[in-house]
Protein backbone atom coordinates (compact mmCIF):
# COMPACT_ATOMS: atom_id res chain seq x y z
CA UNK A 1 0.00 0.00 0.00
CA UNK A 2 2.05 3.45 -0.99
CA UNK A 3 1.88 6.22 1.51
CA UNK A 4 -0.56 8.21 -0.48
CA UNK A 5 -3.40 5.53 0.10
CA UNK A 6 -2.47 5.21 3.57
CA UNK A 7 -2.75 8.73 3.73
CA UNK A 8 -6.56 8.71 1.98
CA UNK A 9 -7.61 5.74 4.52
CA UNK A 10 -6.85 8.09 7.31
CA UNK A 11 -8.50 10.75 6.01
CA UNK A 12 -11.79 9.16 5.22
CA UNK A 13 -11.47 7.79 8.69
CA UNK A 14 -10.90 11.16 10.12
CA UNK A 15 -13.96 12.33 8.28
CA UNK A 16 -16.46 9.29 9.76
CA UNK A 17 -15.39 10.64 13.36
CA UNK A 18 -16.06 13.80 13.18
CA UNK A 19 -19.26 13.26 11.37
CA UNK A 20 -20.24 10.94 14.35
CA UNK A 21 -18.73 13.70 16.80
CA UNK A 22 -20.88 16.07 14.85
CA UNK A 23 -23.87 14.41 15.11
CA UNK A 24 -23.62 13.12 19.20
CA UNK A 25 -22.88 16.74 19.80
CA UNK A 26 -19.51 15.58 21.39
CA UNK A 27 -17.78 18.68 19.70
CA UNK A 28 -20.12 21.65 20.82
CA UNK A 29 -20.20 19.85 24.77
CA UNK A 30 -15.79 20.13 24.79
CA UNK A 31 -15.77 23.72 23.26
CA UNK A 32 -14.96 22.17 19.49
CA UNK A 33 -16.32 23.71 16.36
CA UNK A 34 -15.73 22.96 12.40
CA UNK A 35 -13.86 24.61 10.11
CA UNK A 36 -14.16 22.10 7.11
CA UNK A 37 -12.94 18.87 8.11
CA UNK A 38 -10.64 21.18 11.03
CA UNK A 39 -11.64 20.58 14.87
CA UNK A 40 -11.61 24.07 16.26
CA UNK A 41 -11.12 23.47 20.39
CA UNK A 42 -11.68 26.89 22.11
CA UNK A 43 -10.42 26.94 25.87
CA UNK A 44 -9.83 30.43 28.31
CA UNK A 45 -6.97 28.07 29.61
CA UNK A 46 -3.76 30.10 29.60
CA UNK A 47 -4.83 33.38 29.43
CA UNK A 48 -3.75 34.58 33.00
CA UNK A 49 -0.48 33.60 31.75
CA UNK A 50 -0.52 35.45 28.56
CA UNK A 51 -1.56 38.47 31.34
CA UNK A 52 1.52 38.09 33.06
CA UNK A 53 4.12 37.94 30.48
CA UNK A 54 2.82 41.09 28.74
CA UNK A 55 3.18 42.97 32.07
CA UNK A 56 6.84 43.52 30.77
CA UNK A 57 5.77 46.34 29.01
CA UNK A 58 9.64 47.82 27.85
CA UNK A 59 10.82 44.00 26.82
CA UNK A 60 7.71 43.98 24.34
CA UNK A 61 7.44 47.36 23.32
CA UNK A 62 11.19 46.96 22.24
CA UNK A 63 10.10 43.70 20.61
CA UNK A 64 7.12 44.97 18.79
CA UNK A 65 8.97 47.35 16.76
CA UNK A 66 11.83 45.00 16.03
CA UNK A 67 8.92 42.45 14.93
CA UNK A 68 8.37 45.08 12.41
CA UNK A 69 11.44 45.31 10.59
CA UNK A 70 12.18 41.31 11.14
CA UNK A 71 9.27 40.81 8.95
CA UNK A 72 9.37 43.69 6.92
CA UNK A 73 13.01 42.34 5.93
CA UNK A 74 11.44 38.25 5.72
CA UNK A 75 8.82 39.64 3.18
CA UNK A 76 11.10 40.52 0.84
CA UNK A 77 13.10 37.92 1.01
CA UNK A 78 10.62 35.26 0.44
CA UNK A 79 9.06 37.43 -2.14
CA UNK A 80 12.70 37.76 -4.08
CA UNK A 81 13.50 33.43 -3.67
CA UNK A 82 10.31 32.83 -4.57
CA UNK A 83 10.93 35.04 -8.30
CA UNK A 84 14.10 33.68 -8.51
CA UNK A 85 13.05 29.98 -8.18
CA UNK A 86 10.60 30.77 -10.63
CA UNK A 87 12.71 31.90 -13.13
CA UNK A 88 16.37 30.74 -12.61
CA UNK A 89 15.43 27.31 -10.86
CA UNK A 90 12.48 25.88 -12.15
CA UNK A 91 13.46 25.76 -15.55
CA UNK A 92 16.50 23.99 -14.68
CA UNK A 93 14.75 21.14 -12.64
CA UNK A 94 13.39 18.47 -14.96
CA UNK A 95 10.84 16.65 -12.50
CA UNK A 96 8.50 17.86 -9.78
CA UNK A 97 8.74 17.69 -6.45
CA UNK A 98 5.78 15.99 -4.81
CA UNK A 99 3.23 18.31 -3.33
CA UNK A 100 3.97 16.18 -0.31
CA UNK A 101 6.98 18.33 0.12
CA UNK A 102 5.09 21.78 0.14
CA UNK A 103 3.11 20.71 3.17
CA UNK A 104 5.00 21.10 5.95
CA UNK A 105 3.08 18.55 8.46
CA UNK A 106 5.06 15.82 9.62
CA UNK A 107 3.38 12.54 8.32
CA UNK A 108 2.65 13.79 5.03
CA UNK A 109 6.17 15.79 4.62
CA UNK A 110 8.17 12.31 4.40
CA UNK A 111 11.50 14.61 4.95
CA UNK A 112 9.80 15.57 7.73
CA UNK A 113 10.36 13.15 10.71
CA UNK A 114 7.32 12.37 12.57
CA UNK A 115 8.40 12.18 16.16
CA UNK A 116 11.20 15.64 16.00
CA UNK A 117 8.13 17.05 13.69
CA UNK A 118 5.17 16.95 16.19
CA UNK A 119 7.90 18.22 18.70
CA UNK A 120 9.03 21.11 16.62
CA UNK A 121 5.81 22.24 15.58
CA UNK A 122 4.19 22.08 18.53
CA UNK A 123 6.95 24.23 20.20
CA UNK A 124 6.72 26.57 16.70
CA UNK A 125 2.98 26.85 16.95
CA UNK A 126 2.78 27.59 21.00
CA UNK A 127 5.35 30.30 20.29
CA UNK A 128 4.17 32.00 17.60
CA UNK A 129 0.38 32.35 18.88
CA UNK A 130 1.49 33.05 22.43
CA UNK A 131 3.09 36.03 20.94
CA UNK A 132 -0.03 37.20 19.01
CA UNK A 133 -1.28 36.58 22.65
CA UNK A 134 0.94 39.08 24.11
CA UNK A 135 0.85 41.60 21.75
CA UNK A 136 -2.53 41.63 21.84
CA UNK A 137 -2.65 42.23 25.52
CA UNK A 138 -0.18 44.89 25.19
CA UNK A 139 -2.27 46.81 22.58
CA UNK A 140 -5.30 46.98 25.54
CA UNK A 141 -6.87 44.29 23.62
CA UNK A 142 -8.53 41.24 24.72
CA UNK A 143 -7.70 37.88 23.76
CA UNK A 144 -11.26 36.00 23.69
CA UNK A 145 -9.83 32.82 24.05
CA UNK A 146 -6.93 30.22 22.76
CA UNK A 147 -7.11 26.97 20.85
CA UNK A 148 -5.92 24.19 18.79
CA UNK A 149 -6.54 22.96 15.41
CA UNK A 150 -6.76 19.34 14.61
CA UNK A 151 -6.81 17.33 11.42
CA UNK A 152 -6.19 14.25 12.46
CA UNK A 153 -3.28 15.47 14.49
CA UNK A 154 -2.93 19.35 16.08
CA UNK A 155 -1.65 21.39 12.78
CA UNK A 156 -2.53 25.09 14.49
CA UNK A 157 -2.54 26.96 17.08
CA UNK A 158 -4.41 29.83 17.52
CA UNK A 159 -5.04 33.23 19.79
CA UNK A 160 -8.58 34.37 19.38
CA UNK A 161 -8.27 38.31 19.90
CA UNK A 162 -11.57 40.22 20.43
CA UNK A 163 -12.26 41.21 16.16
CA UNK A 164 -14.14 44.70 16.76
CA UNK A 165 -11.56 45.90 19.28
CA UNK A 166 -8.49 44.95 16.17
CA UNK A 167 -10.55 46.55 13.58
CA UNK A 168 -11.00 50.00 15.58
CA UNK A 169 -7.38 50.10 17.22
CA UNK A 170 -4.63 51.99 15.83
CA UNK A 171 -2.69 50.61 12.54
CA UNK A 172 0.68 50.46 14.55
CA UNK A 173 -1.09 47.99 17.52
CA UNK A 174 -2.50 45.83 15.13
CA UNK A 175 0.66 45.63 13.03
CA UNK A 176 2.46 44.53 15.76
CA UNK A 177 0.32 41.66 16.54
CA UNK A 178 0.36 40.42 13.39
CA UNK A 179 3.99 40.65 13.43
CA UNK A 180 4.83 39.56 16.51
CA UNK A 181 3.58 35.54 15.70
CA UNK A 182 6.30 34.88 12.24
CA UNK A 183 9.14 37.81 14.56
CA UNK A 184 9.12 35.47 17.54
CA UNK A 185 9.11 32.24 15.29
CA UNK A 186 12.33 33.49 13.42
CA UNK A 187 13.79 35.16 16.65
CA UNK A 188 13.47 31.70 18.41
CA UNK A 189 15.28 29.72 14.73
CA UNK A 190 18.02 31.85 15.38
CA UNK A 191 18.57 31.38 19.21
CA UNK A 192 17.95 27.16 18.64
CA UNK A 193 20.56 27.45 15.60
CA UNK A 194 22.90 29.11 18.20
CA UNK A 195 22.25 26.29 20.22
CA UNK A 196 22.81 23.16 17.17
CA UNK A 197 26.01 24.66 15.95
CA UNK A 198 27.59 26.52 18.91
CA UNK A 199 26.68 24.15 21.79
CA UNK A 200 25.72 20.77 20.46
CA UNK A 201 27.92 20.51 17.23
CA UNK A 202 31.15 22.35 18.47
CA UNK A 203 31.03 19.34 21.63
CA UNK A 204 31.73 16.31 19.16
CA UNK A 205 34.80 15.26 17.80
CA UNK A 206 35.78 12.89 15.49
CA UNK A 207 35.45 9.03 16.82
CA UNK A 208 38.49 8.13 14.55
CA UNK A 209 41.90 10.14 12.82
CA UNK A 210 41.33 9.07 9.13
CA UNK A 211 40.30 9.93 5.51
CA UNK A 212 36.65 10.46 5.94
CA UNK A 213 35.12 9.15 2.39
CA UNK A 214 32.07 11.70 1.61
CA UNK A 215 31.82 10.20 -1.97
CA UNK A 216 33.38 7.39 -4.14
CA UNK A 217 33.25 7.02 -8.15
CA UNK A 218 31.48 4.59 -9.69
CA UNK A 219 33.62 1.68 -10.45
CA UNK A 220 36.10 2.48 -9.18
CA UNK A 221 38.10 -0.33 -7.32
CA UNK A 222 36.86 1.03 -3.64
CA UNK A 223 33.57 1.20 -4.79
CA UNK A 224 33.66 -2.88 -6.46
CA UNK A 225 36.13 -3.27 -2.83
CA UNK A 226 32.17 -2.11 -0.93
CA UNK A 227 33.94 0.70 0.79
CA UNK A 228 30.99 3.37 0.99
CA UNK A 229 30.87 6.98 1.71
CA UNK A 230 30.65 7.84 5.49
CA UNK A 231 34.06 5.87 5.89
CA UNK A 232 36.97 6.25 7.42
CA UNK A 233 40.03 4.68 5.81
CA UNK A 234 42.58 4.29 8.56
CA UNK A 235 45.18 2.52 6.99
CA UNK A 236 46.25 0.97 3.69
CA UNK A 237 48.59 -2.44 3.91
CA UNK A 238 49.16 -1.59 7.34
CA UNK A 239 50.55 1.94 6.80
CA UNK A 240 48.93 4.49 9.06
CA UNK A 241 46.51 7.07 7.54
CA UNK A 242 45.81 10.07 9.71
CA UNK A 243 44.44 12.37 7.57
CA UNK A 244 42.99 13.41 3.65
CA UNK A 245 46.14 14.45 2.76
CA UNK A 246 48.14 11.00 3.64
CA UNK A 247 45.88 9.45 1.60
CA UNK A 248 46.28 12.14 -1.66
CA UNK A 249 50.01 12.49 -0.88
CA UNK A 250 50.97 8.75 -1.01
CA UNK A 251 53.22 7.16 -3.43
CA UNK A 252 50.68 4.48 -5.00
CA UNK A 253 51.44 1.19 -6.88
CA UNK A 254 49.54 1.84 -10.03
CA UNK A 255 47.64 -1.47 -10.86
CA UNK A 256 48.93 -2.78 -7.87
CA UNK A 257 46.83 -4.80 -4.96
CA UNK A 258 46.38 -3.55 -1.49
CA UNK A 259 44.44 -3.99 1.88
CA UNK A 260 42.64 -0.96 3.26
CA UNK A 261 41.37 -1.44 6.69
CA UNK A 262 38.50 1.81 7.32
CA UNK A 263 35.64 2.06 10.26
CA UNK A 264 32.21 2.20 8.99
CA UNK A 265 29.45 2.34 11.34
CA UNK A 266 31.79 2.29 14.40
CA UNK A 267 33.28 -1.06 13.23
CA UNK A 268 36.91 -1.54 12.12
CA UNK A 269 36.39 -3.49 8.52
CA UNK A 270 39.14 -4.93 5.89
CA UNK A 271 38.97 -4.95 1.93
CA UNK A 272 41.88 -7.28 0.56
CA UNK A 273 42.95 -7.50 -3.01
CA UNK A 274 42.22 -3.37 -3.52
CA UNK A 275 43.26 -2.05 -7.14
CA UNK A 276 45.70 0.99 -6.00
CA UNK A 277 46.26 3.84 -8.27
CA UNK A 278 44.53 7.30 -9.15
CA UNK A 279 41.44 6.49 -10.72
CA UNK A 280 39.33 8.79 -13.15
CA UNK A 281 36.50 10.34 -11.85
CA UNK A 282 35.11 11.99 -14.85
CA UNK A 283 36.06 13.20 -17.97
CA UNK A 284 34.72 15.50 -20.79
CA UNK A 285 33.13 15.16 -23.85
CA UNK A 286 35.25 15.49 -27.15
CA UNK A 287 38.28 15.78 -25.40
CA UNK A 288 41.50 13.98 -25.08
CA UNK A 289 40.18 11.46 -22.59
CA UNK A 290 36.83 10.54 -23.94
CA UNK A 291 38.44 10.67 -27.43
CA UNK A 292 40.54 7.96 -26.40
CA UNK A 293 37.68 5.89 -24.75
CA UNK A 294 38.59 6.56 -20.84
CA UNK A 295 35.99 6.25 -18.46
CA UNK A 296 35.41 7.05 -15.11
CA UNK A 297 36.30 4.54 -12.83
CA UNK A 298 39.43 3.59 -14.55
CA UNK A 299 42.75 3.05 -13.16
CA UNK A 300 45.25 5.21 -14.82
CA UNK A 301 48.27 3.36 -14.42
CA UNK A 302 50.52 5.71 -16.65
CA UNK A 303 50.81 8.20 -19.22
CA UNK A 304 53.73 8.34 -22.01
CA UNK A 305 54.99 5.25 -20.26
CA UNK A 306 55.31 6.98 -16.72
CA UNK A 307 53.50 5.54 -13.70
CA UNK A 308 51.16 7.63 -12.06
CA UNK A 309 52.12 7.02 -8.74
CA UNK A 310 49.91 10.28 -7.06
CA UNK A 311 48.76 13.79 -8.42
CA UNK A 312 52.69 15.36 -8.63
CA UNK A 313 53.40 12.44 -10.87
CA UNK A 314 50.58 13.41 -13.00
CA UNK A 315 51.25 17.18 -12.83
CA UNK A 316 54.54 16.64 -14.13
CA UNK A 317 54.13 14.51 -16.68
CA UNK A 318 51.36 17.23 -18.56
CA UNK A 319 53.51 20.07 -17.60
CA UNK A 320 55.87 19.19 -20.48
CA UNK A 321 53.18 17.89 -23.62
CA UNK A 322 51.66 20.41 -26.22
CA UNK A 323 48.16 20.09 -27.95
CA UNK A 324 47.75 17.12 -30.56
CA UNK A 325 51.01 15.58 -28.34
CA UNK A 326 50.62 11.61 -29.34
CA UNK A 327 51.37 9.71 -26.19
CA UNK A 328 51.10 6.02 -24.78
CA UNK A 329 49.00 5.14 -22.45
CA UNK A 330 48.15 2.28 -19.69
CA UNK A 331 44.88 1.77 -18.04
CA UNK A 332 42.85 -0.57 -16.38
CA UNK A 333 38.98 -1.56 -15.78
CA UNK A 334 36.58 -3.40 -13.74
CA UNK A 335 36.29 -7.08 -16.14
CA UNK A 336 32.72 -8.33 -14.86
CA UNK A 337 33.87 -12.16 -16.48
CA UNK A 338 36.58 -12.28 -14.19
CA UNK A 339 35.33 -10.18 -11.31
CA UNK A 340 38.77 -8.03 -11.17
CA UNK A 341 40.61 -5.04 -12.76
CA UNK A 342 42.30 -5.91 -15.71
CA UNK A 343 44.49 -3.79 -18.60
CA UNK A 344 42.40 -2.47 -21.04
CA UNK A 345 44.41 -3.41 -24.16
CA UNK A 346 41.86 -1.58 -26.66
CA UNK A 347 42.97 2.08 -24.89
CA UNK A 348 46.59 2.45 -25.78
CA UNK A 349 47.34 5.41 -27.44
CA UNK A 350 45.76 9.25 -26.57
CA UNK A 351 45.98 12.91 -28.45
CA UNK A 352 46.29 15.74 -26.38
CA UNK A 353 43.27 18.07 -26.81
CA UNK A 354 44.32 21.63 -25.79
CA UNK A 355 44.29 23.23 -22.61
CA UNK A 356 43.36 26.88 -23.50
CA UNK A 357 40.19 25.46 -25.68
CA UNK A 358 38.84 23.61 -22.32
CA UNK A 359 39.11 26.86 -20.37
CA UNK A 360 37.70 29.15 -23.00
CA UNK A 361 34.50 26.88 -23.48
CA UNK A 362 34.40 26.01 -19.49
CA UNK A 363 36.53 28.87 -17.34
CA UNK A 364 36.82 31.62 -19.66
CA UNK A 365 36.95 33.77 -16.59
CA UNK A 366 39.80 31.53 -15.71
CA UNK A 367 41.65 31.11 -18.88
CA UNK A 368 44.91 32.15 -19.17
CA UNK A 369 47.70 33.07 -21.71
CA UNK A 370 50.08 30.28 -21.42
CA UNK A 371 47.66 27.41 -21.66
CA UNK A 372 47.13 27.93 -25.41
CA UNK A 373 48.48 24.80 -26.57
CA UNK A 374 49.42 23.28 -24.04
CA UNK A 375 48.28 19.50 -23.37
CA UNK A 376 45.31 18.77 -21.60
CA UNK A 377 43.15 15.39 -20.65
CA UNK A 378 39.74 16.81 -20.30
CA UNK A 379 39.26 14.49 -17.31
CA UNK A 380 39.50 14.30 -13.56
CA UNK A 381 41.15 12.33 -10.57
CA UNK A 382 41.03 10.81 -7.60
CA UNK A 383 43.25 8.35 -5.46
CA UNK A 384 41.22 5.27 -5.16
CA UNK A 385 38.23 7.06 -6.65
CA UNK A 386 37.37 8.49 -3.18
CA UNK A 387 36.21 11.90 -2.42
CA UNK A 388 37.56 12.26 0.96
CA UNK A 389 37.97 14.97 3.51
CA UNK A 390 39.35 15.65 7.02
CA UNK A 391 37.10 13.48 9.59
CA UNK A 392 35.27 16.48 11.03
CA UNK A 393 34.10 17.59 8.00
CA UNK A 394 30.63 17.22 8.95
CA UNK A 395 30.78 18.64 13.05
CA UNK A 396 32.85 21.56 11.14
CA UNK A 397 30.60 22.08 8.56
CA UNK A 398 27.67 22.16 10.98
CA UNK A 399 29.11 23.65 13.92
CA UNK A 400 30.74 26.90 11.91
CA UNK A 401 27.41 26.72 9.18
CA UNK A 402 29.10 30.75 7.98
CA UNK A 403 32.78 29.90 8.55
CA UNK A 404 34.33 31.25 5.22
CA UNK A 405 31.47 33.32 4.50
CA UNK A 406 32.76 36.50 2.84
CA UNK A 407 29.87 37.85 0.50
CA UNK A 408 26.27 38.01 0.78
CA UNK A 409 26.01 35.66 -1.51
CA UNK A 410 28.32 32.92 0.29
CA UNK A 411 25.97 34.10 3.47
CA UNK A 412 22.76 32.89 1.61
CA UNK A 413 24.37 29.78 0.41
CA UNK A 414 24.95 28.62 3.90
CA UNK A 415 21.64 29.19 5.07
CA UNK A 416 20.36 27.50 2.25
CA UNK A 417 22.21 24.78 2.67
CA UNK A 418 21.70 24.47 6.52
CA UNK A 419 17.67 24.49 5.69
CA UNK A 420 18.32 21.58 2.79
CA UNK A 421 20.05 19.42 5.53
CA UNK A 422 17.09 16.96 5.67
CA UNK A 423 17.36 16.52 1.71
CA UNK A 424 21.10 15.74 2.26
CA UNK A 425 20.25 12.99 4.42
CA UNK A 426 22.09 14.92 7.18
CA UNK A 427 18.80 16.00 9.62
CA UNK A 428 18.06 13.90 11.54
CA UNK A 429 21.67 12.91 11.89
CA UNK A 430 22.06 9.36 12.61
CA UNK A 431 24.29 6.19 11.82
CA UNK A 432 27.00 6.17 10.01
CA UNK A 433 27.34 9.69 10.50
CA UNK A 434 26.46 9.76 13.66
CA UNK A 435 28.87 6.92 14.13
CA UNK A 436 31.82 9.18 13.06
CA UNK A 437 31.58 11.17 16.65
CA UNK A 438 31.28 11.37 19.53
CA UNK A 439 30.42 13.95 22.27
CA UNK A 440 33.37 15.26 24.12
CA UNK A 441 33.85 18.29 26.91
CA UNK A 442 31.28 19.30 29.18
CA UNK A 443 29.18 16.24 27.02
CA UNK A 444 31.05 13.62 27.36
CA UNK A 445 29.37 11.98 30.08
CA UNK A 446 25.49 11.94 27.94
CA UNK A 447 25.32 8.55 26.30
CA UNK A 448 25.48 8.96 22.65
CA UNK A 449 22.06 8.14 21.74
CA UNK A 450 20.50 10.81 24.09
CA UNK A 451 23.33 12.71 22.65
CA UNK A 452 21.86 12.98 19.07
CA UNK A 453 18.58 12.78 19.91
CA UNK A 454 18.72 15.92 21.84
CA UNK A 455 20.66 17.80 18.84
CA UNK A 456 18.24 16.68 16.64
CA UNK A 457 15.30 18.06 18.55
CA UNK A 458 17.07 21.16 18.39
CA UNK A 459 18.01 21.44 14.58
CA UNK A 460 14.34 20.11 14.03
CA UNK A 461 12.33 23.23 16.70
CA UNK A 462 14.82 25.63 14.53
CA UNK A 463 13.96 24.39 10.75
CA UNK A 464 9.74 24.35 11.43
CA UNK A 465 10.39 27.82 13.04
CA UNK A 466 12.12 28.90 10.92
CA UNK A 467 9.85 27.53 8.03
CA UNK A 468 7.00 28.56 9.67
CA UNK A 469 8.11 32.17 10.48
CA UNK A 470 9.18 32.82 6.93
CA UNK A 471 6.09 31.46 5.54
CA UNK A 472 3.24 33.70 7.53
CA UNK A 473 5.08 36.75 6.19
CA UNK A 474 4.43 36.09 2.95
CA UNK A 475 1.86 38.94 1.66
CA UNK A 476 -0.96 36.92 1.00
CA UNK A 477 -4.14 37.07 3.25
CA UNK A 478 -5.05 34.81 5.32
CA UNK A 479 -1.22 34.67 6.56
CA UNK A 480 0.12 37.34 8.86
CA UNK A 481 2.06 38.71 6.32
CA UNK A 482 -0.78 39.51 4.08
CA UNK A 483 -2.00 41.76 6.96
CA UNK A 484 0.96 43.14 7.46
CA UNK A 485 1.49 44.06 4.05
CA UNK A 486 -2.63 45.93 3.75
CA UNK A 487 -1.54 47.93 7.10
CA UNK A 488 1.54 49.13 5.83
CA UNK A 489 0.09 50.24 2.44
CA UNK A 490 -2.43 51.67 4.10
CA UNK A 491 -0.21 53.86 6.16
CA UNK A 492 1.79 54.34 2.41
CA UNK A 493 -1.00 55.47 0.85
CA UNK A 494 -1.47 58.23 3.65
CA UNK A 495 1.44 59.86 3.18
CA UNK A 496 1.45 59.92 -0.43
CA UNK A 497 -2.14 60.46 -1.48
CA UNK A 498 -2.86 62.57 1.38
CA UNK A 499 -6.49 64.14 0.00
CA UNK A 500 -7.69 60.66 -0.48
CA UNK A 501 -10.73 58.96 1.51
CA UNK A 502 -10.25 56.22 3.57
CA UNK A 503 -12.77 54.43 1.00
CA UNK A 504 -10.05 55.27 -2.13
CA UNK A 505 -7.69 53.42 0.31
CA UNK A 506 -9.41 50.93 0.91
CA UNK A 507 -9.69 50.22 -2.98
CA UNK A 508 -6.62 50.24 -3.67
CA UNK A 509 -4.98 48.53 -0.71
CA UNK A 510 -7.97 45.68 -1.57
CA UNK A 511 -6.70 45.40 -5.47
CA UNK A 512 -2.73 45.42 -4.66
CA UNK A 513 -3.42 42.75 -1.73
CA UNK A 514 -5.73 40.94 -3.84
CA UNK A 515 -2.99 40.80 -6.58
CA UNK A 516 -0.18 39.73 -4.31
CA UNK A 517 -1.65 36.72 -2.97
CA UNK A 518 -2.64 35.44 -6.36
CA UNK A 519 0.65 36.11 -7.24
CA UNK A 520 2.10 34.30 -4.22
CA UNK A 521 -0.23 31.43 -4.90
CA UNK A 522 0.65 30.76 -8.34
CA UNK A 523 4.30 30.74 -7.61
CA UNK A 524 3.89 28.23 -5.52
CA UNK A 525 1.65 25.83 -7.30
CA UNK A 526 4.58 26.80 -10.12
CA UNK A 527 7.03 24.87 -8.16
CA UNK A 528 4.73 21.87 -8.83
CA UNK A 529 3.93 22.12 -12.63
CA UNK A 530 6.35 24.22 -13.87
CA UNK A 531 9.01 21.47 -14.46
CA UNK A 532 6.59 19.83 -16.42
CA UNK A 533 6.28 22.25 -19.33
Amino acid sequence: MNGYLIALVIFLAWLALVIIAKKREWLEKNSMSLFGPIIMWRTKKGRDFIEKLASAERVWGVFGKASLWICAGAMVTMMVLLLWQAVVIIPQVEQAPSPALIVGIPGINPVIPVGYGILGLAVAMVTHEFAHGIMTRRGNMEVKSLGLLFLVFPIGAFVEPDEKQMEVTTRSKRSKVFAAGPASNMILAVITLSLFSGVMMSAVEPAHDGALVVGVVTGSPVEISGIPPYSVIESIDGESIESRGDLEDRVADPGGLMSVSYYFEGELRTATEVVDGLVMSFVVEDYAASAAGLESGMVMVSIDDAPIVNFDALSAIMEGTTAGQVVNVTVMRFDDASDTFVVANDITQLSFSDKGEFYAEYYPDDNDPSFAGRGYLGAGFLMLGVDCREPDHYASMLANPFGGDKTIGDFSMSWLRLIALPFLDLAPLGSPVTDLYQPSGGFDWIPDNAFWMLTNAIYWIFWLNLMLGLTNVLPAVPLDGGYLFRDGMDFLLTKVRRNSTKEERDKIVGSVTLFLALLVLFLILWMLIGPRF
